[in-house]
């Protein structure tokens, strides 16, 4: 018994309990008239996901030894002088280390990711700017951020899945006007918690005080019925069986994994776990949970419920403090350097925790194509704002970038881009911090990489790259290559 096939999405479902389970791509089991369609399709997908880092950070701790190398190559955007070069990295025992912040477990850290990592520096956003939300996606008063474009965009969805955007927290702005989107409002998360959030894509929600019902096992004998079957190639049971075991242990540890564990409270919701007494001390803890929201974003990724996932700043900080302690403890106290050292710290382990965390397991599921996910995606994060030193901490410039994944082969990788402007006035003396390019351009670079074409970026946004912000330090020269690719990132 084949795959339930849906010709309108081309994805296939097993069926079983109520249940229709979304698959990932199985070819062999497709009707022989859309496999070379469904095929193409496939090859040309792409996936973005993108996180938000509280508050700003200094330049000497984010980029470290990066600040100090000699440019391999130079050119000239905007009337500004911008250098790249190879990234540079080196191991200290178990760790592969960048700098302060930009450091992991050389097992999370590995050649592979370091070849796909590029590091940006002098990205500023178009206005000046203090606490806020959306920026980092590139939405602000008049223009919705890029998950949302890519939510409705028929050159990425040409077939609407289940989920747009999966969204977390309060980064993502949607356009609430009619016309050229005249203001902006915060998208609703897509879930309170990771359980909630299983429940919503994969249709497990049961009666509350009845045991819970094991997804896999509603749709084991279509699953058994599948594996049979002489049509189902070698390739396609490995994956259908992987992708099974994949989402049992994803709902295996939605539901019983914190029995024995670690965490304060038996129980793995996340939303439960962050309300347990002494959760926000443990920065490990914080960690955890943000593994778990992993978890279901790789599986939903897998069986294409959605290809865009976002995360901007939660209750928790991956510090020893919440959100507003957090924020005048150590955010505000960075001339401090043991606060100084709790802040990198914490910018960290959610580097590694979060990030580079998802990007490996991206990277550990195959498509049909035989590229993993990881390889069709791009991974990004940046801050709420910029980096540098005295007065900065609330400053629109040199907002740290980090990327993984090339999209498909998009982007060049491997780089240190440093776009500043270090002719340009400095906003401080000790440390320096400069103007730079604009961050838009970078926002509109990733539109296209995901397939969004520039005429409905220009019908549909206002902001990519065209819109210009009251603050007038940037220059008609910067602004007028705003639509342009950045120095060195199109392969």
């Amino acid at each position: 018994m084949k795959p339930a096939y849906n010709p309108l999405t081309r994805r296939q479902f097993l069926i079983g309990g109520g249940t229709a389970l979304a698959l990932p791509l199985l070819p062999s089991l497709l009707p022989r008239e859309a496999r070379a369609a469904a095929q193409a399709a496939l090859s040309a997908e792409r996936y973005f996901v993108h996180m938000t880092t509280w508050h700003g950070v200094f330049q000497s701790q984010f980029y470290g030894p990066l600040l100090d190398l000699a440019a391999s190559q130079t050119t000239t955007a905007g009337g500004v002088a911008v250098r790249g070069m190879p990234l540079q990295s080196k191991t200290s025992g178990d760790k592969v280390v960048i700098s302060d912040i930009l450091s992991a477990a050389a097992s999370a850290l590995s050649p592979r990711m370091l070849s796909r990592m590029n590091v940006i520096n002098g990205l500023d956003y178009h206005t000046s700017v203090g606490h806020n939300r959306g920026y980092s996606l590139g939405g602000d008063g008049g223009s919705p951020s890029i998950d949302q474009v890519l939510a409705r965009s028929t050159g990425f969805y040409p077939a609407r899945p289940p989920q747009g955007a999966i969204v977390r927290n309060l980064v993502s702005l949607s356009g609430n006007g009619t016309g050229n989107n005249t203001s902006t409002t915060q998208t609703e998360q897509t879930a309170e918690s990771n359980v909630k959030l299983f429940d919503r894509l994969f249709g497990t929600t049961t009666t509350p005080g009845e045991p819970s019902i094991v997804l896999v096992d509603r749709v084991k004998e279509h699953a058994d019925l599948v594996m049979s079957d002489p049509a189902c190639s070698a390739d396609c049971r490995n994956r259908l069986s992987n992708y099974l075991d994949l989402l049992s242990d994803v709902q295996g540890q939605v539901t019983s994994t914190a029995n024995g564990s670690s965490f304060p409270r038996p129980t793995t919701d996340t939303s439960a776990v962050e309300a347990a007494e002494g959760f926000y001390g443990k920065p490990e803890q914080q960690a955890a949970c943000e593994k778990l929201w992993n978890d279901i974003v790789a599986a939903a990724f897998a069986a294409g419920i959605s290809r865009v996932y976002v995360c901007g700043p939660n209750t928790y900080t991956f510090g020893p403090d919440s959100e507003f302690a957090w924020h005048n403890n150590y955010a505000h106290a960075l001339d401090d350097p043991a606060r100084r050292a709790g802040f990198n710290a914490a910018v960290q382990l959610q580097f590694e925790g979060a990030m580079l965390n998802l990007a490996n397991k991206l990277d550990q599921i195959t498509t049909a194509d035989g590229a993993t996910i990881f390889d069709k995606t791009l991974l990004a994060s940046a801050f709420e704002l910029g980096s540098g030193g005295n007065p900065g901490h609330h400053h629109n410039r040199c907002i740290p970038v980090v990327s993984l994944g090339n999209a498909g082969g998009y982007f060049k990788t491997g780089q240190y881009l440093d776009y500043r402007d270090l002719t340009s006035f400095s906003w401080s003396s000790d440390p320096h911090w400069y103007s730079g390019l604009i961050y838009n351009q970078w926002m509109g670079m990733i539109l296209r990489a995901m397939g969004v074409t520039r005429s409905e970026q220009e019908t549909t946004v206002v902001g990519y790259p065209n819109v210009r912000g009251a603050n007038g330090d940037h220059t008609d020269a910067i602004w007028n290559v705003a639509g342009q690719d950045l120095p060195w990132l199109r392969a």
